[in-house]
């Protein structure tokens, strides 16, 4: 499943991709996008239960599916 995790903008991108390894999961190419209030949205392709496994996990503050349109 396609996926974007929001983290905070000072989170270590190298931490993040072991972590994401441990559960299957990893970034795309496409580089962090930087929001507001100090966070970032990564995209990412991992399981389908990759919110449950980020629950707790400090620096990431939330995990959504990507809406990502496929135009024909």
């Amino acid at each position: 499943m396609e996926w974007l995790i929001t983290t905070k903008a000072s989170a270590d991108l190298g931490e993040l991709d072991s972590k994401l390894a441990q559960w299957d999961c990893q970034r795309t190419g496409t580089p962090p996008v930087p929001l507001g209030a100090g966070e970032q949205v990564i995209e990412a392709s991992g399981p389908r239960d990759l919110p449950e496994k980020a629950r707790g996990e400090r620096a990431i503050l939330k995990v959504s599916p990507s809406s990502r349109l496929t135009l024909y």
